[in-house]
């Protein structure tokens, strides 16, 4: 299902009569990530208490209603979190130096991917050869019957389609959004050593500020200390990346799930590891 953007939402419920006290009310709901659970509670809050004293009309409690569904609809996460333990004194650097995907060598990664975009869910199985040392990846995505969906390279900066089945170009962007969703995920941006760290008692927080003002977190936890998330947030994208599931794969830790959702461009790639192997070029 494709999530409705907070704007359209804003626009929705203008049109309706919402004050504008009521909008700012609704945008805080959801800028603060509450749980759904929460969110129903601060919905009844609305129609019993709330609303009449706004004089908020019946139009937008439906308004309101179906954005709260859209916006719920779409965090299911087929994954278990990771188990967080007490944390002990660490560096930026040092912890930067022990992620997953740090060090040298080339790996083949077999996966298992849902792709929501436009729309349009597209199931893909996908083997990716992840280049460590050059930062570099070759993905290729198939359907269920073998038939090859597109063959992409991506790097740090750049990426380059070598093949996109017809069908695929209807939805303009595509090529794209998935280079972009596997360069977040597995080649930048990074925690390193000169980022600030925040310790809490069971996870350590990493940021770091772009020249372009984004600012990009990291979160990192677990019995591995290895990373849980990344968000990053500026005035022309927005998106997150959940880690889970970690498991040893030749003796090298892996992620077992991953999840990118993209706020701004509106897509969502949930990927399922199924084997990594080592390569030797």
């Amino acid at each position: 299902m494709k999530k409705m953007n907070l704007e359209t939402a804003v626009r929705i419920t203008r049109s309706n009569g919402a004050t504008e006290k009521s909008i700012s009310y609704m945008r805080n709901c959801i800028h603060k990530g509450e749980s759904q659970k929460s969110f129903f509670k601060k919905i009844l809050f609305w129609f019993y208490s709330v609303a009449p004293l706004l004089r908020v009309s019946n139009a937008f409690y439906l308004a309101l209603a179906a954005l709260m569904l859209l916006t719920t609809a779409c965090t299911t996460v087929p994954f278990v979190s990771t188990e967080l333990i007490p944390t002990t004194p660490r560096s930026a650097a040092e912890l930067s130096r022990a992620l997953w995907n740090s060090g040298t060598g080339t790996l083949m990664i077999r996966q298992s991917a849902l792709f929501e975009f436009e729309g349009a869910k597209v199931p893909v199985t996908g083997a990716m050869k992840l280049d460590l040392s050059g930062r570099s990846i070759r993905l290729i995505g198939m359907n269920d019957m073998g038939v090859k969906l597109y063959d992409i390279s991506v790097d740090a900066t750049s990426s380059r389609s070598h093949f996109i089945i017809p069908e695929l170009t209807r939805y303009p962007g595509f090529t794209e959004a998935v280079a972009d969703s596997v360069r977040r995920i597995f080649l930048t941006p990074e925690p390193a050593p000169d980022d600030t760290l925040e310790r809490t008692s069971t996870t350590y927080l990493l940021t770091k500020q772009k020249g372009d003002g984004r600012v990009v977190r990291f979160t990192l936890g677990g019995a591995d200390t290895q990373l849980l998330e990344k968000v990053c947030r500026g005035s022309a994208e927005s998106w997150r990346v959940r880690y889970y599931q970690y498991q040893r794969y030749q003796g090298r830790l892996f992620p077992g799930g991953m999840l990118l959702e993209d706020e701004q461009a509106g897509y969502r790639l949930t990927l399922w590891t199924e084997s990594v192997d080592n390569v030797d070029e």
